[in-house]
């Protein structure tokens, strides 16, 4: 048992790297597996996704504006990307970076359940709620640190169950 996960930055941003490295674990007869942003040229990497036996990829926030803001980058070339994918990858599994008052609210959990349910073949969603536990290493290399609120148990359960509300599997790891 066991494998490969590979993560970033963005993995997708070296992709000769991956075109060699990911069937060579393979031989080995180790799974594959990449986490991404989503944010990538889709026709550049389709072949390299093709290998892989499982994709991790956040969606952040689905109100473009507001993941601009959170982000710095738009938001539709990750979910035109995720629909894409997860139509022919057996398993896309969306993770949720879950930030209290940023993304756990029902407008916008209901809207990636039904851009979930409607547009893609996911196999299903895993909630990350957010920690600072990087707060540290900001400090140390002098940069700023944004701190965002950890939402509480009551609150991811409920999340939880909005999610399961749309028939998606709600998956820990």
């Amino acid at each position: 048992g066991g494998g490969v996960t590979f993560s970033g930055g963005e993995p997708f941003a070296q992709p000769e790297f991956l075109r060699q490295l990911v069937p060579a674990c393979q031989t080995l007869g180790l799974e594959t597996a990449v986490e991404t942003s989503g944010c990538f040229d889709l026709a550049a990497v389709q072949d390299i996704l093709q290998m892989l036996d499982c994709v991790f990829v956040d969606i952040k926030h689905m109100d473009d504006e507001k993941h601009l803001h959170l982000t710095g980058v738009s938001n539709k070339t990750i979910l035109a990307n995720i629909a894409a994918f997860s139509k022919v990858h057996p398993r896309v599994i969306v993770r949720v970076p879950l930030i209290h008052n940023g993304n756990d609210t029902r407008e916008n959990i209901e809207a990636m359940c039904a851009f979930l349910q409607q547009e893609t073949g996911v196999a299903g969603v895993e909630l990350l709620p957010y920690h600072n536990y990087g707060q540290a290493k900001y400090e140390a290399v002098g940069a700023d640190f944004y701190a965002f609120s950890t939402p509480d148990e009551e609150t991811i359960a409920q999340v939880k169950q909005w999610i399961s509300a749309y028939g998606i599997a709600v998956l820990d790891f």
